[in-house]
């Protein structure tokens, strides 16, 4: 039978080989955080909340949410760091969708044109991105594999950076406002093979988030101190 702990020596050549992946994982855990690209227009009464401390949120304090019934969603703006035509139009439409999914969930989804009273308005925009690179991913897993590990450790994860704002249809003023970030999770795995896995996870949370938030504003209404790890620009 073979051994059931790799030779010393063989296992030394395999810490040496991956040494260059730890050293890569410092820097390469998906580098999402707040971002403040401009896309919305104010940003100083933006907080985390008690129950979502990792995002940055304004809900205007006179919206009542049971006023609205129906909801425009526009087109995903790219506020990111510049990607190929194919990969921006790609990840603005899984946004896109995943805002429709969730809001047609508690509204009527209507046309820009059917703009009217009772009728809330979607801005959204990607502010930042990474994709997973699974030619660093892959030879990690292996390597720990061989060492008798479980292969959870990926030094290369993707992530993405989102703004979002409602807004009352007619008038254009903001109700709801939401600056949401994620990185990279390990039990996420096809995320460290599919560059833009991760990303798509973050819109999928993002797209939660924002409707939940604008259906249930309540507890959202109350600030905590402003988060320290806002960026001034996008990743």
């Amino acid at each position: 039978m073979p051994p059931a702990v790799a030779p010393a020596g063989r296992r030394a050549a395999i810490i040496i080989a991956i040494a260059p992946l730890v050293a890569l994982s410092a820097c390469s855990t998906g580098g999402q955080r707040l971002t403040r690209t401009g896309f919305l227009s104010d940003y100083s009464q933006m907080h985390p909340t008690k129950e979502h401390k990792k995002a940055s949120i304004y809900v205007a304090s006179d919206y009542e949410p049971a006023a609205y019934t129906k909801v425009i969603i526009e087109p995903v703006e790219w506020q990111a760091k510049p990607r190929d035509e194919k990969t921006t139009a790609k990840l603005s439409a899984d946004f896109h969708e995943r805002l429709v999914k969730n809001f047609s969930s508690k509204y009527q989804v209507v046309d820009a044109s059917k703009a009217a009273p009772g009728v809330l308005r979607v801005r959204s925009a990607i502010t930042g991105t990474r994709p997973a690179r699974w030619y660093y991913n892959v030879p990690a897993q292996a390597a720990q594999l061989a060492l008798g590990g479980l292969g959870f450790f990926r030094p290369s994860s993707g992530g993405a950076s989102q703004e979002m704002q409602v807004q009352d249809a007619i008038t254009g003023r903001p109700l709801v406002q939401v600056a949401s970030f994620r990185n990279g999770k390990p039990w996420h795995v096809s995320g460290s093979y599919v560059p833009y896995d991760h990303a798509r996870g973050a819109f999928s949370d993002a797209s939660k988030l924002l409707t939940q938030i604008t259906v249930s504003p309540e507890s959202s209404r109350t600030e905590l101190k402003p988060d320290p790890q806002v960026a001034s620009i996008a990743p």
